[in-house]
């Protein structure tokens, strides 16, 4: 079983069983990505036509997927006209519109097909940990969703072939726009494509476009002045629009005048330019002319903005930039919005077209001394660290103030409005590429402190909507960061983040070690805390490998601590750890008494996810020692505690125990719809322990039910996801399940996967294991 969040289906009750199959397609989401339509379009019929036909052949049988690839220099238009085509055929492409700037051309890195197939995968309804790590494992997923689907696909910038090929569904039914300075022969030859090379607008098509951007503004001006102004600007859409919102804004100046400033401008620029492009020339002008008729406060905004790592910017992170009030940064924006020099992307949020992001960030070393631009950068960082630390608090109270990353400064102009968990992650979720950069950014400026607190920031909310992966890398640059300041608590703040993210991958070897190595840095620099902190996650990494005993000490360890410095929240941890190390070692008793004890250091409705987790511990230990009554009330209430603070594992964990318990009662039909909506969970969250184990006992609910050719069928779906996880444990339990499936159906090959669960077995030496060891040699047949 793979995770696909179509697969999907929640219920409460289910009758004559459970099948895990595809849901029709339409149920999935229709994205509607593209940008707004381009204000004013001018001409490029020719091209419109030839586009048209393009998609009109595709149509008639085109067993290949319609690529169309558009060509072109900078400025000419090329994002312009394929905005606007892919508009006027939107009713074509009624399953929706995929959009992803690549960012080939950008001063930072471009954006990766990797990455741009993670963006469309989230946006087709699959769950950030249902996604493949591997680039070909996404892009097959990618095309199997879009297998049988009408959409269009817009794939803006693209530098070079690689960032295009694994973006190219498999199915005739779809169409990319792909826009490049480059020729992309590759994409034309080995993958049919048609290439569209777009060229400067003609010359009526410029004078027209020249009239409609002025229409209102100034009175008719002379034909042979338009067609002058028009030539200065190499008759290139960006520079014609430049050049025609300075002439609307100043109505009563002859056009001749406004001419004579461009040429002047054109004689300093090809002075200084050693350029022998024309076109480059000419945009370049253009831009200089508009810059140097800014106001000194907007040029100072215009070129500082050419510092900002990020793919866009709000209102806030402009105003921290340039040291300015919110107030006074969206005046600024909005002037440079007036002259197209940037455009808004959203409300309050803007941003460059590449070549004038290239523009500012010249014009920033050149009119800014180092130590402005020195200054102006860590404003920034510092500016989207106390953001992220308040959009982090929210999602979760304590976790800023405990993990120590607190912001640099708090006398910052405006913070974003992070008021509640909803607005928290709604700014999370539209700055997470700015945020990343940002991060990048820290490191490579030597700003250490914001290097390694705004990836330990991120990491909780990032790993809920990414794959591990994506947070990884953060993080080594992170830990690399602190290494060089010799900073130890953030080297272990850092390492315990890497733990949980590997642990939350089932990396367990990597978990440990990071666990270790956080736990040696807290101990170095005396941190109790995180001492405390690092002792627990290395019991949970322990216990993911079934090191039970060395998870037992670890946890006792942080106990220890936290019970003579009397901070009660990690002794409630600190037992939770061991009570579920002993309920997996099978020590019933000990494991109640944790919980018990738990139990007395919590206060009255606090935290709820403590009490969800003892409750599923105390109901599992009544299953497993038949007091199914008591297991059902006790994971009845888990569960409402589970679905009441929103916790998804929490939910998956739950709904798999109470199919457990269904089953223990007789009640297999009850147990399948628990155990349905604990593999959506599971599938949902790319958890495959959790999607495997209800998988497992979905194998057990069928062979309660005598029919055992279906559970044989789940129970090898489980044998892969435990496979693929390394998770020998359970490979072996599912194997021994699997076997007592085949043996009634028949099936002699039933001994050979008892026997492989024997050789697994032998390597485990806790009492639990001991005994299913043995049940299973048992149940091998003689000699």
């Amino acid at each position: 079983m793979s995770g696909n969040a179509w697969d999907v289906v929640q219920a409460r009750d289910v009758t004559g069983g459970i099948h895990f199959h595809h849901a029709d397609r339409a149920l999935g989401p229709s994205p509607r990505q593209l940008p707004a339509d381009v204000r004013g379009f001018v001409g490029r019929q020719a091209a419109l036509d030839s586009l048209d036909d393009i998609l009109t052949r595709g149509a008639e049988g085109s067993q290949t997927v319609v690529i169309s690839t558009i060509a072109g220099t900078a400025g000419v238009g090329k994002t312009s006209l394929a905005t606007h085509w892919a508009h006027r055929v939107t009713d074509r492409f009624p399953d929706g519109q995929l959009h992803v700037n690549l960012r080939g051309y950008d001063a930072g890195p471009p954006v990766t097909a990797d990455q741009a197939l993670e963006r469309f995968l989230r946006a087709l309804g699959v769950a950030p940990g249902a996604i493949p790590d591997d680039p070909e494992d996404k892009a097959a997923l990618y095309r199997s969703l879009l297998a049988g689907r009408r959409m269009l696909i817009v794939l803006d910038n693209a530098a070079a072939v690689r960032q295009v090929r694994l973006l190219l569904p498999g199915t005739a039914s779809c169409m990319v726009l792909v826009t490049s300075r480059d020729r992309l022969s590759g994409l034309v030859a080995r993958d049919g494509a048609h290439r569209l090379d777009l060229d400067v607008l003609a010359e009526d098509e410029a004078v027209r476009l020249l009239r409609d951007c002025t229409r209102g503004h100034r009175g008719p001006d002379p034909e042979p002045e338009l067609i002058q102004l028009a030539r200065l600007c190499a008759r290139l859409p960006l520079a014609l629009r430049i050049a025609a919102e300075r002439a609307a804004a100043r109505p009563h100046m002859p056009l001749s005048e406004l001419i004579s400033d461009l040429q002047d401008e054109s004689s300093l620029w090809i002075a200084l330019s050693a350029d022998e492009e024309d076109d480059s020339d000419a945009v370049h002008t253009v831009f200089a002319w508009s810059y140097r008729a800014l106001g000194g406060d907007a040029a100072r905004m215009f070129r500082l903005l050419g510092l900002h790592p990020g793919p866009d910017f709000s209102v806030h992170a402009a105003a921290a930039l340039a040291g300015v009030s919110t107030v006074t940064a969206r005046r600024l924006l909005d002037s440079l919005v007036g002259t197209h020099l940037i455009s808004a992307s959203a409300y309050d949020r803007f941003q460059f077209h590449d070549l004038l992001r290239a523009f500012a960030f010249e014009q920033a070393v050149s009119d800014e001394t180092p130590e402005g631009r020195k200054a102006a950068v860590r404003q920034l960082c510092e500016w989207y660290l106390e953001a992220m630390a308040a959009a982090a608090e929210v999602h979760d109270a304590q976790y800023a103030d405990d993990w120590h990353v607190h912001p640099a400064r708090a006398d910052l102009p405006g913070l974003p409005d992070v008021s509640d968990y909803e607005r928290a992650m709604a700014w999370f979720t539209v700055e997470t590429d700015n945020l990343v950069a940002v991060s990048r950014t820290a490191a490579e400026a030597g700003l250490h402190e914001v290097a390694w607190k705004l990836p330990a920031l991120l990491r909780t909310p990032f790993l809920d909507r990414h794959p591990v992966q994506g947070w990884l890398p953060m993080a080594d640059q992170a830990l690399l960061a602190a290494r060089r300041s010799e900073d130890l608590l953030g080297q272990a703040v850092t390492l315990l983040g890497m733990s949980i993210a590997h642990r939350q991958a089932h990396r367990v070897t990597q978990a440990v070690e990071n666990s270790r190595a956080a736990l040696a840095a807290a101990r170095q620099v005396d941190d109790a805390w995180q001492t405390i902190a690092a002792l627990v996650m290395l019991g949970h990494a322990l216990r993911l490998g079934r090191r039970l005993d060395e998870a037992l000490q670890s946890y006792q360890e942080a106990l220890g601590i936290a019970r003579r410095l009397r901070l009660r929240l990690w002794i409630v941890w600190g037992l939770i750890g061991r009570a579920e190390a002993l309920l997996d070692a099978g020590a019933h008793s000990e494991a109640r008494q944790c919980v018990a004890a738990t139990l007395r250091e919590l206060h009255e409705d606090e935290s709820p996810g403590a009490r969800s987790e003892c409750l599923w511990v105390e109901a599992t230990i009544d299953r497993e020692t038949g007091l199914l009554a008591d297991a059902d009330r006790r994971i009845g209430q888990a569960l409402h505690l589970a679905y009441e603070t929103r916790n998804v594992i929490y939910q998956g964990q739950c709904e798999t125990e109470l199919g457990r318990i269904c089953l223990a009662a007789g009640q297999a039909e009850d147990a399948l719809a628990a155990l349905q909506r604990a593999a959506s969970i599971g599938r949902l969250l790319g958890d495959q322990a959790m999607e495997g184990a209800a998988l497992d006992m979905t194998g057990l609910a069928y062979q309660a039910l005598d029919r055992p050719q279906e559970a044989v069928q789940f129970h090898r779906f489980a044998v892969t996801e435990f496979r693929e996880l390394g998770d020998d444990w359970q490979v072996a339990g599912a194997l021994e399940n699997l076997a007592t499936a085949l043996d009634r159906t028949g099936d002699p090959s039933a001994a050979s996967h008892r026997r492989e669960a024997v050789g697994i077995l032998q390597g485990y030496t806790d009492t639990r294991a001991r005994a299913l060891c043995s049940a299973v040699m048992a149940r091998l047949p003689a000699g």
